[in-house]
């Protein structure tokens, strides 16, 4: 298979916003004392874009999330890993950040994100 470096990167570049993001919703609702009413209406706020945005891409498995035929890249590494992430985004977008079911759901889907992540760039630095 003949590697598209740029849609590589911009797949990996999505997935790794998307981790990242998680990863700040964790950071931002760790210390949980400090949390204010408004602090919980935007963390909530981020979780439904995050879900919503993930939800949306695993559709049609496609970066430009249209019902068109899909790469190769989309086809193994971009279709399974927001089909995967979405399957296992358990979290409500209700569930407050104070609760502990906040970090673990969104570590969930931290590890689908990075195990995707890694399986792209692996592949990619095998076929360069």
């Amino acid at each position: 298979m003949d590697i598209d470096h740029q849609e590589a990167r911009a797949i990996s570049t999505e997935l790794q916003r998307w981790h990242d993001e998680a990863r700040s919703l964790v950071d931002d609702a760790a210390d949980k004392s400090r949390i204010s009413p408004t602090g919980i209406d935007s963390l909530k706020s981020r979780l439904t874009i995050l879900k919503h945005e993930i939800k949306e891409a695993a559709k049609h498995e496609t970066l430009s999330r249209r019902r068109t035929a899909k790469t190769e890249l989309e086809q193994f590494f971009f279709g399974p890993a927001v089909r995967s992430t979405s399957a296992n985004f358990r979290l409500r977008t209700d569930t407050s950040p104070k609760s502990e079911l906040w970090a673990r759901g969104l570590n969930e889907v931290e590890f689908e994100l990075s195990y995707a992540l890694d399986g792209l760039q692996r592949f990619v630095a095998e076929n360069t």
